[in-house]
């Protein structure tokens, strides 16, 4: 299967930033969430970062001066995830598509990051699973519900529970 178009913008905005360099000399970069798995429907790209350094806020600050240095990038955005660590965002990030948003979670706390869930998905991904789960995305973004987790709880019916539309869907229980 060869990357969507959506995908290749992403990883051409990751590489116009140069945010895997950038955070690789912090800690361990990866990139997650629906870029990751080629599932995007929102633009938005997530980048977890495992740093060693006790002071996350500390990371995050000298990451975020480093953004700021770039034209495109004229604001960013620093919000403590107790718990989990601290969130990078950059809100609108503008490119062929539209303006979009970056994340970036500083932690040094290896269950915070989604690196293992990326790759159990990306190993088992059916392409049928695949256009269920962007035709669930789709509806929900039209709707302005694609946000807080909803992602990830799309992921979880389609694969978890063998969900195909967005009546079954709907039947599940928040959680």
């Amino acid at each position: 299967m060869s990357e969507s178009p959506l995908k290749r913008e992403a990883e051409r905005i990751i590489e116009e930033l140069d945010l895997l360099r950038l955070l690789s000399a912090y800690g361990e970069a990866r990139i997650v969430g629906s870029v990751a798995l080629d599932l995007i429907v929102k633009l938005d790209i997530d980048i977890h970062l495992l740093v060693d350094n006790p002071d996350t806020l500390e990371v995050a600050n000298g990451i975020s001066n480093s953004l700021l240095t770039y034209e495109n990038v004229p604001e960013v955005r620093i919000t403590k995830i107790p718990g989990h660590g601290i969130k990078i965002g950059v809100d609108k990030y503008p490119s062929g598509s539209g303006d979009w948003s970056i994340d970036i979670l500083v932690t040094n706390n290896p269950s915070s990051t989604a690196f293992d869930s990326v790759e159990r998905l990306r190993a088992s991904l059916t392409p049928e699973q695949r256009e269920t789960i962007l035709a669930l995305k789709r509806h929900y973004y039209a709707e302005g519900r694609l946000r807080d987790g909803m992602s990830h709880r799309i992921y979880s019916a389609v694969l978890g529970r063998g969900v195909r539309t967005v009546e079954e869907f709907e039947k599940i229980p928040c959680t």
